[in-house]
């Protein structure tokens, strides 16, 4: 990458920043150069600007700890320093953070350390089989492979930090299983990072693999896709979904349903993204391939009949709750009317298997919302608009709950 192909990073990765809310104190950044060089610049307030003088440094210095991070994480693109909104506070508290959520084991790893300064030795230790660590007295450190996979995981270590802080007025939060966590971060780093990746260069796909053909599309079907890519990108700005994380289904008729691709950032979707999937067998043809939850989604609309749309999201505040293994109750007369009388926490299940469905399913009840410990929160509703009330209606009852 050359100067003025970082110029254009830097400019991204501080527009991302904006979206993201992370635009408080001192943020810094580097992205890689070509040979043995990076590039070093501060993001203003995250204002979609940076500092006009883009330093060029050198990578293998062994004073920097920028210089530090990215001889560590070969791979990585860009790193980022940013005191985050929860992230300064867990820094100079914690002497590690556990992963509680598994989007946190699956981009971070299954814990995050504590720098005790921002020098290249803690800056290696911390970063050791992990993509991201607390810095004392500075907030958090991430590397990404790409610009986006940075900032997603600023977003997903800031929200770690803050659902262990509120997840003590109700019990504290419990740690994800290490085997799930484990297998979670392979799966991750092998599989859901590269679809980015490739996604974010460019939308090129291959046979196997492919957008859906507008062709064949009905009205509705048209309609449908259209409304799964705003409501995606609708629930992203509001926090309640981050980077890869949570899908959408739709009921298309007796025997389809239109859901999500797997692994790919809701910025990056289009309406031929969006995968038609036959519900008896979870076909899908040559499409893109569809979330890893399409069996949840399935067997929901299989068991429920009045349900037209699903959206699993890992919301801010409903995740506290799921990370604590705590229902969500006293809710108010409106809130009940939307999701019933209580949200409930089913027990731990690993994504995308039939455990999953059967625990989601009977903790959901005739409910229109349940949380999946440790993982986020499953809404439903007649249809797409339905499903973001209940969304909305859960993330706001939690809120409430814990007094923010």
């Amino acid at each position: 990458m050359n100067k003025n192909e970082a110029a254009k990073a830097f400019f991204k990765l501080a527009d991302q920043l904006k979206q993201a809310g992370l635009t408080g104190g001192t943020i810094s950044a580097a992205i890689r150069g070509d040979g043995q060089d990076y590039f070093f610049a501060r993001i203003q307030n995250g204002g979609g600007a940076y500092e006009a003088a883009i330093t060029a440094k050198a990578a293998d210095a062994a004073d920097d700890p920028f210089a530090a991070a990215l001889q560590e994480k070969p791979d990585a693109l860009a790193v980022l320093l940013l005191p985050g909104e929860y992230a300064l506070q867990a820094a100079d508290t914690l002497k590690k953070l556990t992963a509680e959520l598994d989007d946190m084991a699956q981009i971070v790893g299954l814990t995050a350390r504590v720098a005790n300064e921002l020098s290249p030795d803690e800056v290696k230790r911390c970063l050791k089989g992990r993509n991201s660590c607390f810095v004392k007295g500075r907030g958090m450190l991430l590397t990404g492979r790409s610009v986006m996979e940075t900032v997603t995981g600023a977003v997903l270590l800031d929200k770690a930090a803050m659902t262990h802080m509120l997840a003590e007025k109700i019990g504290g939060a419990k740690r994800v299983p290490y085997f799930s966590a484990k297998l979670m971060h392979l799966v991750y780093q092998k599989k859901y990072s590269k679809l980015n990746l490739a996604a974010e260069a460019a939308k090129s796909t291959t046979e196997e693999n492919r957008p859906a053909s507008e062709e064949n599309w009905s009205a509705r079907e048209k309609e449908l896709r259209e409304q799964i890519v705003s409501f995606g990108l609708r629930l992203m700005k509001e926090g309640l979904l981050q980077g890869t994380w949570g899908n959408l289904a739709v009921r298309l008729d007796e025997t389809h349903m239109l859901v999500t691709p797997s692994g790919l950032d809701y910025r990056l979707l289009s309406a031929s993204d969006i995968v038609k999937v036959e519900m008896a067998t979870l076909a899908y043809g040559t499409q893109r391939k569809p979330t890893s939850e399409k069996k949840l989604h399935r067997d929901l609309f299989c068991a429920r009949s009045d349900v037209g749309a699903c959206i699993h999201t890992h919301a801010r505040y409903c995740g506290v709750f799921a990370a604590a293994r705590r229902p969500i109750g006293g809710l108010n007369e409106e809130t009940r009317q939307k999701l019933g009388e209580s949200v409930l926490c089913a027990p731990h299940a690993l994504p995308s298997t039939k455990k999953l469905s059967k625990v989601a399913l009977r903790a959901l009840g005739k409910r229109n919302a349940c949380l999946l410990m440790n993982h986020g929160v499953v809404c439903c509703g007649g249809d797409l608009q339905a499903a973001y009330e209940a969304c909305e209606a859960a993330e706001q009852a939690a809120k409430q709950a814990l007094g923010c």
